[in-house]
């Protein structure tokens, strides 16, 4: 979670002092977004987990108790 926040704040930032006078919150979001899920992705990649989507059981609620 923290890597995340750093992401998005990192990417936050870096939007706002590149474009000082942009305006537009989506964009703003969007550079978070695409952030985050680069480091999802790196973390998957380096702890082998990619591409094992389909092994995943969903759980039920009810079979979670």
């Amino acid at each position: 979670d923290t890597d995340l926040r750093l992401a998005s704040t990192g990417a936050m930032r870096r939007l706002m002092a590149t474009n000082p006078s942009e305006f537009d919150p989506r964009k703003f979001f969007g550079a978070t977004v695409t952030a985050m899920r680069d480091i999802c992705i790196a973390r998957y990649e380096a702890f082998g987990t990619a591409g094992n989507a389909s092994k995943i059981k969903p759980i039920s609620l009810e079979g979670m108790f």
